[in-house]
């Protein structure tokens, strides 16, 4: 009979370790219902069940998906266009994926089975595939990791990525409550690897996603709620009628959006409030790609916008050029004449 390994976790974060903070008031009075509006619209009839929506890396203007019925991983744009579609060999399928920034900065998918809903399971898979460098339909290559519980079966909900610790949670999926869990910093797949639990919550979670600021975003059953961080207490709820449990932040972190399932799924986006301002906000920015448009917490979803190719950088680079070009050909004229006289 064999004995499965369980591996070591790496040192945690001093906000990781000890014992589970105090969680949040179970039924905290909502602070706003806000209109829903739709962000996009799915074109690709083969995206009817999205399990999940994650925000690209090395192609930060596309959203990725999947969807588990179909094995497949979409990259769509946010004008609803499936700009890629994927397949992923050696695989037995997944219910959710996030994103993370891998070695040297580059983007990570981690597909996690989840063994589906309505089961407890004390072990899951996840496959770790690098986010492709070209939006081109194919097959991604994958590597299998295996992780369990510190204390017994449970039924997972969701997969969250934090954007700047490049860590990975898992939170269980229940109907009054649920507990966070943290994986190791360095996943091995010849071993078992054993998670870490961070907190307990006194509501149910059925999706969420971390916002560019550290903010923790979860969806429940007919309301989203804003965490300041991981560990911390419910700072904003939302009561709407959208449904669906995939659930992402948009790049600015001024709204949350949430996938319906079915034919041509529609996303839709709530606006958040206490969104940091441009100036101030922690999110790395992307090289070449501008910086998030103004949007009052009350506004429309808008996408981010491409404008001058370069960012700022190429901006200040090609204004340099112009400059250079103008003092060069102002010396050529002045010599010419000089030459004449």
């Amino acid at each position: 009979m064999r004995t499965a390994v369980l591996a070591g976790c790496a040192v945690l974060p001093a906000a990781l370790a000890g014992t589970p903070a105090a969680a949040a008031a179970p039924n905290p009075v909502p602070t706003s219902s806000p209109q829903a509006s739709q962000a996009f619209r799915a074109e690709d009839a083969r995206l009817s069940d999205p399990g999940a929506l994650a925000r690209g890396i090395a192609h930060p203007d596309v959203w990725w998906t999947l969807d588990a019925r179909k094995a497949r991983v979409f990259a769509v744009g946010d004008d609803g266009r499936t700009k890629a579609s994927f397949t992923v060999p050696g695989t037995r399928g997944w219910d959710t994926l996030a994103v993370v920034k891998g070695d040297g900065g580059a983007g990570t998918l981690y597909l996690a089975d989840l063994n589906g809903t309505g089961a407890k399971h004390d072990t899951l898979t996840f496959y770790k595939v690098p986010e492709p460098a070209k939006l081109a339909d194919g097959a991604l290559a994958a590597k299998a990791y295996q992780v369990t519980y510190p204390d017994g079966a449970h039924e997972a909900g969701t997969v969250l990525g934090d954007p700047s610790e490049q860590r990975l949670y898992v939170v269980t999926r229940a109907a009054g409550a649920a507990s966070v869990y943290a994986l190791p910093a360095a996943l091995g797949s010849r071993v078992v690897n054993r998670l870490t639990r961070v907190r307990r919550l006194p509501f149910g979670v059925r999706g969420g996603a971390f916002a560019p600021d550290g903010r923790v975003v979860l969806r429940g059953t007919g309301d989203v709620r804003v965490l300041a961080g991981i560990r911390d207490k419910v700072t904003q709820v939302l009561r709407t009628s959208a449904k669906g449990d995939a659930v992402a932040v948009a790049p600015d972190g001024r709204h949350v959006l949430i996938a319906e399932s079915g034919a041509h799924p529609r996303v839709f986006a709530l606006p958040l409030s206490d969104a940091p301002s441009p100036q101030t906000e922690s999110a790395t920015p992307v090289p070449g790609r501008a910086a998030a448009d103004p949007m009052p917490g009350g506004g429309e979803y808008r996408p981010v916008k491409q404008t001058l190719p370069g960012g700022m950088l190429g901006t200040g680079s090609l204004a340099g050029l112009v400059v250079l070009g103008a003092v060069g050909g102002g010396l050529y004229l002045r010599g010419r004449r000089r030459v004449r006289h």
